[in-house]
């Protein structure tokens, strides 16, 4: 929503628009105007002109200097702003930039048989599922006696996305021995993790920052804090259906969908008195699923023969490139427009889109791909 705004703004050149082919010409112009001043006889700078190189070759330098000071010019506004410059904007108003976040689970530490005593689990007990990754147990636990297992959320080692995507029953390997555990598996999967917070995500935050100030819970100042609570949040709908209900839905990571914990954690980062107005009621959850499949046959201009390969995989990186766009904005409906300009755009002559057919997906659905058939139809005259 902010960076759609931002996009309606005019642009800002501090450099008067100038190319470097307008420097170039301004340099030998002034170069000659100057000679005749001096002189008094006039004076043209052929093509090969020793001269006209050297003044070309400074021209490109200072031309590369103007950009360096349009460039940093620009970095004062929202619009431009990238890197440690878009953080230093964001101190304006009191925002940093969210750190990189590790995965989460719940690992499951079973005995050999039923415990006459208590058996500790340290904080800090390392599970891994294999190939260098590791969990680690966030707080202390235990088996009680008479019991053969105890459940305890687990945290990756590392921080960011690498730690996610392991399915429930996949870290089954105790790194640090404990007496009696016979065998230990996470019982939900990994998920949670995320990279440092991208440029765009804390632009869109600092540009909805003002809405955060209102005590009247505007869906911008929702919006604000929803994203501010895990740089993982991709996207986040907010409606009323009712007088004083507020609904929050989210993806995370790119159009995922929230495990429960990361929906109970939104919700109970959310219910701050500080971020809730005292009349609202707030629910939290994820999307509504809304399946679809793609059907799609193709053709290609006879002259793109010779390309049949590189099409090939240009309209199977389209149809993935489909997927990832409807799912990565709640409320978006199901398009087959779109996925026959995309496939059009990787190379195809044409497209017959069977499926999906256009869905209107409403403002708590989200469009997630569940299959695909992909047929090349062959070659056509241009």
């Amino acid at each position: 929503m902010g960076l759609k705004e931002l996009e309606n703004y005019p642009d800002i050149n501090f450099i008067e628009g100038m190319t470097l082919g307008d420097m170039k010409d301004r340099m030998v112009r002034d170069f000659q105007e100057k000679y005749a001043e001096t002189t008094g006889r006039e004076l043209r700078l052929a093509e090969a002109d020793p001269v006209r190189l050297v003044l070309y070759a400074t021209a490109l330098q200072i031309y590369q200097g103007m950009q360096y000071i349009d460039s940093a010019a620009k970095q004062s506004f929202l619009k431009y702003s990238y890197g440690d410059f878009l953080e230093n904007l964001g101190a304006l108003k009191g925002i940093k930039r969210n750190p990189a976040e590790p995965a989460r689970t719940v690992v499951r530490f079973t005995l050999s048989g039923p415990s006459a005593g208590v058996t500790e689990i340290r904080a800090g007990t390392r599970v891994t599922p294999g190939g260098n990754v590791f969990f680690c147990t966030e707080g202390d636990g235990m088996v009680r006696p008479g019991e053969t297992s105890a459940d305890i959320p687990a945290v990756c080692t590392e921080a960011g996305a690498a730690g996610n995507g392991y399915e429930a029953g996949s870290i089954r390997t105790l790194v640090d021995k404990i007496p009696y555990v016979a065998e230990v598996s996470n019982i939900s999967g990994t998920s949670g993790g995320a990279e440092k917070e991208s440029d765009e995500s804390l632009a869109e935050r600092i540009y909805l920052a003002p809405s955060r100030y209102s005590v009247a819970g505007p869906d911008d100042a929702y919006r604000y804090w929803a994203m501010t609570y895990s740089p993982s949040v991709t996207d986040v709908m907010v409606t009323s259906p009712s007088p004083g209900d507020v609904d929050i839905r989210f993806t995370v990571n790119d159009g995922e969908i929230p495990t429960p914990e990361t929906v109970a954690g939104m919700e109970k980062f959310l219910a701050d008195g500080e971020r809730r107005p005292l009349t609202d009621r707030v629910t939290v959850g994820a999307p509504e699923t809304v399946p679809y499949r793609v059907d799609v046959e193709y053709w290609i201009n006879e002259s793109d023969r010779g390309k049949t390969e590189a099409v090939r995989k240009n309209v199977e990186e389209a149809v993935r490139g489909f997927a990832y766009w409807q799912r990565k904005q709640i409320g978006r409906d199901i398009n087959p427009s779109y996925l026959n300009y995309m496939v059009v755009k990787a190379g195809a002559k044409r497209a017959v889109v069977r499926e999906p057919v256009f869905t209107v997906v409403g403002d708590t659905g989200l469009a997630v791909m569940e299959g695909q058939r992909v047929e090349y139809g062959g070659v056509e005259r241009d």
